[in-house]
């Protein structure tokens, strides 16, 4: 009889479990889809809006975004680093990975261009590019590794030029350098605490800046450079995976997702 009723209290505990574990599985199934999205650091305000807004109406889909210097994440990815979509803020990078058959069909989303940030702690009167070579002026700029710094570079070279500056204008620029970062938010944080006089960031960073902090110094187009935002999927990811990142590039290109980038200051790019 005692024997009996062991055997018939376990058949109910393992009766019990298997309910849990079906409840368990039941939940699991329901749970949201995550996709990890590698992006450049210029994008961090309007990718945490986009995501904001993507998540109200797809509740069915999370996003997780790594924000980091686009050689960075290139890095992290080429390593094995786990990811669905790369957003970079420059050619360079994604054209390597997309030769190594690494991302899918890559597309252009938006555009920058860069401007100076002036600090409000500075003594130097900075309202033009001119005003850079100002003696004692300290400048900080991103590393030529970083998109933000490669177009720093372009754009002094395109100073060559400009009839107001002098022909050595770039070579006493950088004399006047005091630090290269690794990512644009670097460079705008140095200014912001008075660390660095002047340093050249994405309009878009200089619209996210504090302004009790620094002013922003245009740079004239016809002697600018154009930031181009690429964007793909990663290679390799499951179906699952594959849809949830598809309908949030569906988004990015979603007249919804046009107006957030214009309204961060970023110029929108239709999809082929």
């Amino acid at each position: 009889m005692m024997k009996k009723l062991i055997i018939g209290a376990l058949i109910v505990v393992m009766m019990l479990m298997a309910g849990c574990q079906g409840s368990k599985s039941t939940a699991n199934s329901n749970e949201p889809t995550t996709i990890r999205i590698m992006a450049a650091a210029s994008l961090t305000e309007v990718f945490n809006d986009l995501k904001a807004e993507f998540e109200k109406k797809y509740d069915d889909i999370k996003l997780e975004i790594n924000y980091a210097g686009s050689q960075a994440l290139y890095s992290q990815i080429t390593s094995g680093v786990t990811s669905d979509i790369f957003a970079s803020a420059n050619i360079k990078y994604m054209n390597q990975l997309d030769e190594a058959d690494m991302v899918a069909n890559p597309t252009i989303f938006a555009r920058n261009k860069l401007v100076i940030v002036v600090s409000k702690q500075t003594q130097a009167e900075i309202n033009g590019i001119k005003d850079l070579l100002q003696d004692g002026i300290s400048l900080v700029i991103a590393d030529k590794s970083v998109p933000v710094g490669r177009y720093t570079v372009q754009m002094l070279n395109k100073q060559n030029d400009n009839p107001q500056l002098p022909s050595n204008y770039k070579e006493k620029f950088f004399a006047s350098v005091v630090s290269k970062e690794l990512d644009v938010k670097s460079v705008l944080a140095k200014v912001e605490l008075g660390e660095a006089d002047a340093g050249v960031v994405y309009k878009t960073d200089a619209n996210a800046s504090d302004k009790d902090k620094v002013k922003v110094v245009n740079i004239k187009d016809q002697y600018n450079v154009i930031a181009t935002y690429p964007i793909s999927p990663i290679k390799g990811i499951d179906s699952e995976h594959q849809e949830a990142a598809a309908k949030f590039l569906d988004y990015l290109y979603s007249q919804e997702g046009g107006e957030i980038l214009e309204g961060h200051g970023f110029i929108k790019v239709s999809r082929d």
